[in-house]
């Protein structure tokens, strides 16, 4: 049976470290996902997300001060979401990886944000900010360092992201 260390398969992990020293420190991947903007109703937008083995239906709407109905979370509910979890998860990897067994992991995070950007043209910034906290009964203070600079999502909040929007057909 494999080790597992805060929730962290260590047999897996050590492999994927193991393959990116293989390859220059690199593991090229790709996440393609496809959505729907519904025309009525709620959800406004859905996705059938896949995972390594499933697929989950995830559905968001806009807050109602956007004219969304708001039943389903926000996108940027989800955004916060992903960046908590992407980063719960790398700190969990870290501490593990330096054999630091955790008995709790907490994150708190508050997206600091505008909406008036988002009706009416502006310069003013649209993210004001984003805050994590780390709840632990251990001190994690050398280890929320490291694992802020080998989280994904936080990579992606702090580095601009190369983006392209076209219309292609199905």
């Amino acid at each position: 049976m494999a080790k597992v260390v805060n929730n962290i398969n260590m047999e897996l992990h050590e492999s994927t470290i193991e393959k990116a020293r293989e390859n220059n420190n690199s593991i090229p991947s790709e996440k393609t996902i496809n959505g729907v903007f519904n025309l009525s109703g709620s959800p406004q937008f859905s996705a059938q997300v896949p995972t390594q083995f499933t697929k989950f239906d995830l559905g968001c709407d806009e807050p109602s001060v956007l004219g969304g109905p708001g039943v389903h979370p926000t996108p940027l509910t989800y955004l916060l979401y992903g960046v908590m979890a992407c980063y719960g998860s790398s700190l969990a990897a870290q501490c593990a990886d330096e054999g630091m067994e955790l008995r709790d992991l907490k994150v708190r995070g508050k997206l600091i944000y505008d909406l008036g950007p988002a009706v009416i043209e502006s310069d003013i910034p649209i993210i004001k900010g984003l805050k994590l906290e780390i709840i632990s009964s251990k001190n994690l203070d050398g280890q929320i360092k490291r694992a802020w600079k080998k989280c994904p999502a936080v990579y992606a909040i702090q580095h601009p992201i190369p983006t392209e929007i076209s219309q292609a057909s199905d």
